[in-house]
C-alpha cells in the first residue's frame, strides 16, 4: 500500500474509470481491453488492501474477489505485437534535384 492508496482517492479513480467506459461504450457493444481489466484488478486490489486494513474485511473479500475476475478475463500477458516506428526527422531541410540534363539520341522506351 502506498502512501497515496487512500480509500477516497482509490474509489475516485474506479468510479471515473468507470464513467468513462460507459461513456466510450454508449450504443456500441465494447469490450474492456487487457489494459482496462488490469487497471480495474489494481484498483480493485488496492482498495480491497484499504478496506482489510481498516478491519473491513468482509467488504475488502469483495474487492478482491472483483480483482480476480478482471485478472481472469484479461487474458495472458503476451508482449505487445511488433510496429512501424517512424524515423527521426533531419535536421536540416535537404533539396535534390534528380533531372538529367543532358539528351540521349534514340527512342523513348518510356512506353
Amino acid at each position: 500500500m502506498t502512501r497515496h492508496d487512500s480509500r477516497l482517492a482509490l474509489t475516485a479513480d474506479l468510479l471515473s474509470a468507470k464513467m468513462l467506459v460507459w461513456i466510450a461504450s454508449v450504443g456500441r457493444d465494447a469490450e474492456l481491453t487487457h489494459d482496462a481489466h488490469l487497471y480495474f484488478a489494481d484498483r480493485y486490489w488496492r482498495l480491497a488492501r484499504v478496506q482489510r486494513a481498516r478491519g473491513r474485511i468482509a467488504r475488502a473479500s469483495d474487492l478482491e474477489r472483483k480483482a480476480r475476475e478482471h485478472l481472469g478475463v484479461s487474458g495472458p500477458d503476451t508482449p505487445p505485437f511488433a510496429a512501424a516506428m517512424a524515423m527521426p526527422r533531419p535536421r536540416h531541410f535537404v533539396t535534390t534535384d534528380a533531372v538529367s540534363r543532358t539528351s540521349l539520341d534514340g527512342p523513348d522506351d518510356a512506353a
